[in-house]
């Protein structure tokens, strides 16, 4: 009886991973689409985003980097922006902005070049293009290069998962450098921090990974556009322009140029805006809630922090959904077969309470210890394991056993 037990276990066990791939192949065709609107609403959430959004304290300011806006400015008041800040020694300059073609107006052209040349540490723009569509990028898209080839390069891309520009582009992960025809490209961010702290930009290359989820603290002031907690100091273009600030503020420090909306506290603008973990809104956004500008700041601030988050391993995931699957199968068993009445009700108690503490349990970790444990197998795992060992030894025991053959062919007769 006892050897019966743990082999009925065993069989149950295989039974209901076979059937959950099953129901997964099918539902990889996307058959049910059409049915499942609210899967749509919660398709670009993970459930990290209520640490970021609702649970963490709101962080210390950054002290290392300040933001500026170019608003819409045209390239000769960018040029005397650049020349007022570079005057307050900066460490580095970063623009996150791109020049393509030269203007009709040639001076502002050439003062903006002028500009340029007079930072002594200077990391231009650069987006990673990928001609053929292959895993390989082969093009590097820079500003023109017989007027703005200063200083060093560094790529802006982030991994949105957007096709293009109607599609919610949401932002957690950034590749953290690329090989164009052989030659090593630095992310925007990664770049500045360089000039910063390159002892931390080395430790961090050297955990060796391609693609890092970004650990986000904050936002800009922002006049109330969007409800993230404050971590960057942003100046407006004509608060430079009027040298409404000290120039303390700027000494020693990196600075990114931007593009913030035509003054801080645009609502109206989507140019270059991307949605956030910090994003309160998280189920069913509207709103985008970053620029571009201040998600390299959170990058950058990472990097000094040197706060990473790591990530559970895949097959770790697995093994954890498998293990607790099993203990699932074995408790359910047991009141499968003292208490069948019980079965249901009992069941349906024990999935829930399990399935809010492995959610609650993923949460704490991460908020506590910046580590993401993927408990999304394992709860599935919980929540299918009722029903699917209720199929196993109603459909699947019966039809080895003589008494449920027996019923089947009396069924038959009826």
């Amino acid at each position: 009886m006892f050897k019966r037990f743990w082999l009925e276990t065993i069989y149950a066990l295989f039974f209901i991973i076979c059937l959950a791939f099953l129901i997964s192949q099918v539902t990889a065709f996307k058959v049910f689409d059409i049915f499942d609107p609210i899967g749509d609403v919660f398709a670009d959430m993970e459930s990290t985003d209520i640490v970021f959004s609702q649970l963490r304290e709101d962080p210390i300011a950054e002290e290392d980097l300040i933001i500026v806006n170019i608003g819409e400015l045209p390239r000769a008041g960018i040029a005397d922006m650049i020349n007022i800040i570079n005057a307050a020694e900066p460490k580095v300059i970063g623009m996150d902005m791109i020049f393509r073609y030269p203007k009709e107006d040639t001076l502002g052209d050439l003062s903006l070049a002028d500009a340029f040349s007079r930072v002594e540490n200077l990391v231009m723009y650069s987006k990673l293009i990928n001609i053929d569509d292959d895993d390989d990028f082969d093009t590097l898209e820079v500003s023109y290069p017989p007027l703005f080839n200063y200083g060093e390069t560094a790529f802006v891309n982030f991994i949105t998962g957007a096709a293009d520009q109607d599609d919610l582009k949401m932002c957690r992960q950034f590749a953290t450098r690329e090989y164009v025809n052989g030659k090593e490209q630095l992310a925007f961010a990664v770049k500045i921090a360089q000039y910063m702290a390159p002892e931390n930009v080395e430790k961090f290359l050297a955990r060796g990974k391609n693609v890092e989820t970004i650990n986000y603290r904050g936002s800009i002031f922002d006049y109330g556009a969007t409800t993230s907690p404050i971590a960057y100091f942003a100046l407006d273009w004509y608060q430079v322009l009027n040298m409404e600030f000290e120039p303390d503020l700027i000494k020693d420090k990196a600075v990114i140029f931007c593009y913030l909306g035509s003054e801080l506290g645009d609502r109206k603008t989507n140019d270059d805006v991307y949605f956030t973990p910090l994003n309160k809104n998280y189920v069913g956004k509207t709103h985008a809630d970053m620029f571009g500008g201040v998600v390299h700041a959170n990058i950058f601030s990472m990097i000094m922090s040197e706060e990473y988050i790591n990530e559970m391993d895949e097959n770790i995931g697995y093994l954890l959904a498998v293990i607790i699957l099993y203990l699932n199968i074995v408790l359910f068993t047991v009141i499968y077969k003292v208490m069948p009445k019980w079965y249901d009700g009992l069941t349906k108690l024990i999935q829930l309470i399990e399935a809010a503490a492995l959610f609650t349990i993923g949460l704490v970790v991460f908020n506590y210890f910046n580590y993401k444990v993927d408990t999304t197998l394992s709860i599935v795992a919980v929540l299918i394991a009722g029903d699917a060992l209720e199929v196993f030894f109603g459909v699947f025991v019966n039809i080895f056993t003589k008494e449920g053959r027996k019923e089947l062919r009396e069924l038959k007769k009826l």
